[in-house]
């Protein structure tokens, strides 16, 4: 039960940080911090791949992390009672 929720929350957090709106910040910045290296290169010259797939991560890891937040083993155990 503890795993799943580090495991959802793990889920979640890349689905910020792999968010379309935050990457017009983040793109430059992590080519700034790549710059002179083949891979800022090839970054620079697919970037509208990049957002694509950027934003295929972001809709796959929230719907995967909400989907295991809402986990239906936390409530084994339960006692149902009737509504009256």
């Amino acid at each position: 039960m503890f795993f799943r929720k580090i495991r959802s929350g793990v889920m979640l957090v890349v689905a910020f940080v792999s968010c379309p709106c935050h990457l017009p910040i983040t793109l430059p910045i992590t080519l700034a911090l790549l710059a002179g290296t083949p891979l800022a290169v090839w970054i620079t010259q697919h970037s509208g791949w990049l957002y694509g797939v950027m934003t295929g991560i972001f809709l796959l890891s929230l719907v995967i992390g909400f989907i295991w937040l809402e986990s239906k083993t936390d409530k084994a155990g339960e006692i149902c009672e009737p509504n009256l």
